[in-house]
């Protein structure tokens, strides 16, 4: 029998699948943000924000919120304890 492709392990719990799923989604949407037709909406020169056309400060307001939504799921699965699963060297 052929087995089904998962998406995510099976030994999560269901609030981790949530969480897992809620960040899948929301990089989704910052993939569609980043892309036509989205970027199209805010691809102006005026105003200036900083110092920096509309159209950059908006691909970096986009940028830093997913480096932050990125960090605090690294600290969250360190603090539970799964990144110290990984084999030494990252080798596997």
């Amino acid at each position: 029998m052929r087995e089904t492709p998962r998406f995510f392990p099976s030994d999560l719990s269901d609030r981790e699948r949530r969480i897992y799923g809620a960040l899948t989604a929301f990089f989704f949407l910052v993939l569609l943000a980043l892309t036509w037709p989205v970027y199209t909406l805010f691809s102006g020169i005026r105003p200036l924000v900083l110092g920096m056309p509309f159209s950059l400060f908006y691909i970096v307001v986009v940028l830093v919120v997913s480096f932050l939504v990125l960090l605090g799921l690294y600290l969250w699965e360190d603090r539970r304890g799964r990144l110290d699963d990984d084999p030494p060297g990252g080798e596997g």
